[in-house]
């Protein structure tokens, strides 16, 4: 074999060295795409999850109801209409446009509907009862002192299909007779955590 023979024989090995390292790099950039892809893909449908899951899990007790904006003067107009099992019925208001808040506690009057919803802004929650019936109002005051006034407005309201009523914002939870445990449960869901300033409530 002469040396010109020779000299081709190793330039051949060594394209081929440099093609088998071009090959191998190539086949793991390729892996490492397909990685990038794949934790790409599993991120993609745990955030899917999540929403979705998020978009089925609503209140735990109560209906939500459609929010209206936040605005403090005139018109006070409310959203008061729901309708359960293809029943209409008549609600308290749980958003909206309002004027000074109304004082804590358990107030044994009459509630002013656009006073009330500024509470519920800051993360109130409201307890409304049917006038006239002095064991339900004694029930409603031992159930707000029992869990602490803070953040609570409860007070007497005849515009509703129900005896009682607990609302958050864009909650409410009707009540065709006092449920002592039913109203505590959503005060402790919901008390402080809803509002678009519910941070200034400290429940």
């Amino acid at each position: 074999m002469d040396q010109r023979q020779r000299r081709r024989e190793g330039s051949q090995r060594a394209q081929a060295a440099r093609t088998a390292r071009l090959e191998g790099r190539r086949k793991r950039e390729r892996r490492s795409r397909l990685y990038v892809i794949g934790g790409l893909l599993a991120a993609v449908v745990v955030v899917a999850a999540a929403i979705v899951l998020l978009r089925d899990t609503g209140p735990t007790v109560g209906f939500a109801v459609r929010e209206l904006p936040a605005r403090h003067g005139p018109p006070y107009f409310y959203d008061t209409s729901l309708t359960i099992d293809d029943v209409p019925a008549e609600i308290p208001p749980t958003s909206g446009s309002h004027t000074d808040a109304s004082p804590e506690g358990f107030l044994g009057r009459p509630l002013i509907a656009e006073s009330v919803v500024h509470n519920m802004e800051h993360g109130s929650v409201v307890i409304w009862y049917q006038p006239g019936d002095p064991d339900l109002a004694g029930d409603v005051n031992q159930l707000v002192r029992d869990l602490g006034q803070t953040c609570i407005v409860a007070g007497s309201f005849a515009q509703m299909s129900f005896e009682v009523a607990a609302t958050a914002w864009g909650l409410v939870l009707p009540l065709a007779q006092f449920d002592r445990e039913a109203l505590a449960e959503f005060i402790r869901e919901h008390r402080a955590k809803r509002g678009p300033e519910a941070g200034l409530c400290r429940g």
